[in-house]
């Protein structure tokens, strides 16, 4: 039998060790620095090194592209391209479908646009005598159908992001809230912690994860004639390249 307990630290825009806070917003105490190693590093690596934390640094993701050459296609065929967006693998995908008289307006219809109005998902295009290169957005994977007499082929592969991106931080962070003791049982509105102003999330930069695993010695509880161990999940957030330092 085991307790287990997730913890998430973030470490101060300032890089502060010594004013990390918990997903409460409290800064973390004296004791606590010790016992999760926050004390005399200078880097993310650092820590997780000295630590014995597992490290998710920052690297920002490759977008990835497909080239569609068109010049094959009979003249005056309307030219069309459907880019289906598969990331999650779920059965219906996003999708549609972009049209042109030729190649320069079939490129003109398909950069920028997003193939859900408001997902922010901006695809990108451009035309090289008759062959569309088109880029999809960071973390997307996408597959794309063409005219019958066109040629898609794959062209740079995607790779996600690692770590954080500031928008991932502010949610991961936001998410822990809901474990920091946060009720409503009986209707009244419930006021959310601002993850940025309350937690000291960045509101721009993107975050180094660090990851723990702490288990304690066995333990025996006389109550219920049984042996356990607690047992805590420990994240820190850390932006991306920070100098870390003990005020």
């Amino acid at each position: 039998m085991a307790n287990t307990k997730d913890t998430l630290l973030i470490v101060q825009a300032t890089g502060a060790l010594d004013e990390t806070k918990n997903a409460a917003g409290r800064t973390v105490t004296t004791a606590e620095i010790t016992k999760y190693g926050l004390a005399g590093e200078t880097s993310a690596s650092a820590l997780a090194t000295a630590e014995g934390y597992t490290p998710d640094l920052y690297v920002a993701a490759v977008q990835g592209t497909m080239t569609v050459d068109t010049t094959g296609v009979a003249a005056g065929e309307e030219l069309f391209v459907t880019i289906i967006d598969v990331t999650n693998g779920r059965r219906q995908f996003p999708r549609k479908t972009f049209r042109g008289v030729d190649s320069t307006a079939l490129t003109d219809a398909i950069n920028t646009a997003e193939l859900e109005v408001g997902d922010g998902k901006a695809y990108g295009a451009s035309d090289s005598s008759g062959t569309i290169t088109i880029t999809f957005p960071a973390n997307v994977i996408a597959k794309i159908a063409a005219n019958e007499d066109a040629v898609v082929a794959d062209g740079t592969g995607v790779e996600f992001n690692k770590g954080l991106t500031n928008a991932q931080a502010i949610e991961f962070a936001g998410n822990k809230v809901t474990k920091a003791g946060r009720t409503n049982r009986v209707g009244f509105p419930v006021i959310e912690p601002n993850v940025i102003q309350t937690l000291g999330v960045s509101a721009t930069a993107n975050y180094d994860v660090l990851t723990k695993q702490i288990v304690s010695d066995v333990k025996f509880d006389k109550n219920v004639g049984a042996s356990y161990q607690d047992v805590e999940n420990v994240t820190i957030i850390i932006i991306d390249g920070a100098t870390l330092s003990d005020t």
